[in-house]
């Protein structure tokens, strides 16, 4: 899926712009890392793609400016997009294979995912879910319940959701942050497999020296583009300047993001923006 911003800007309230003007071309099952420090904008952009805030300008996934769609189009653009969060968007009380299996139900309306949750997935979704817990490393894994297992495991849990959903674009929003380095190594690798098989990857990471693995590396400080090209062109210096931020940009609450930007309580499965908008 391609992927299109021109101009997006979103201003919360009175305070400085969490995105100021940020265009960006994405073609079709490109993959490429996002970068910058806490108050960047990096996850207002995430949730641009989605549809998750009031933003100006055009964003446009596989043709379509997702801020003029009605409501039944967005749904259908957004059964094509999956989402990687550092919240996971997890039903605890479920076991780990009934949350992959959920995968199926990204982007209905609300009573459809309701009146599928309920009915439960069929065998070949049950099957389907296996093979992705299976593919992250975690088989054994599937009847335990979600909520008792690590941070780590969950999040290998998401990207298995992902598998099945079989999203055109994946944005990952820091999939590796709870994860140890073998895993983190299998979680990249299922990401990669998905853009191998022709989903478009952005992935938002904090860790410059994994965002160089990628072909193309955009940079954003104060809400703008700071740098979008090749990871080998972009130096130390230029770096060092990207993570130089106005105090005034950073996070009150002290974990990297903004209170202002996060997501309410997701439905069954619903990723913010994406089944609960």
């Amino acid at each position: 899926m391609e992927v299109s911003l021109r101009d997006v800007s979103v201003r919360f309230g009175e305070s400085l712009p969490a995105l100021d003007g940020v265009s960006l071309e994405v073609a079709s099952g490109e993959r490429l890392a996002v970068v910058g420090s806490s108050g960047a904008g990096k996850s207002t952009l995430f949730r641009t793609l989605t549809r998750g805030v009031p933003a100006t300008g055009e964003v446009v996934l596989g043709g379509r400016d997702l801020y003029r769609l009605g409501s039944r189009e967005l749904r259908a653009v957004r059964r094509r997009v999956g989402t990687v969060r550092q919240g996971y968007d997890l039903v605890p009380q479920l076991p780990a294979g009934m949350n992959v299996a959920l995968g199926e139900l990204v982007g209905l309306g609300p009573l459809a995912s309701l009146a599928a949750f309920f009915r439960g997935p069929g065998a070949g979704i049950s099957r389907r879910a296996a093979e992705a817990l299976g593919r992250v490393g975690m088989p054994e894994k599937i009847l335990a319940r979600t909520g008792d297992l690590s941070g780590g495991q969950q999040q290998r849990v998401a990207v298995a959701r992902l598998l099945v959903q079989r999203p055109d674009l994946v944005l990952a929003d820091e999939p590796f942050s709870a994860v140890d380095p073998v895993t983190s190594e299998k979680v990249f690798e299922t990401l990669l497999d998905l853009n191998r098989e022709g989903a478009t990857l952005i992935v938002n990471l904090h860790d410059v020296a994994l965002a160089r693995r990628f072909p193309r590396l955009v940079a954003l400080k104060d809400g703008r583009v700071a740098y979008d090209g090749p990871p080998q062109a972009l130096t130390e210096s230029r770096l060092a300047g990207i993570y130089s931020t106005d105090p005034a940009r950073l996070p009150a609450n002290g974990d990297g993001k903004d209170a202002r930007t996060r997501s309410g309580t997701p439905l069954p499965g619903g990723l913010d923006g994406v089944a609960s908008h």
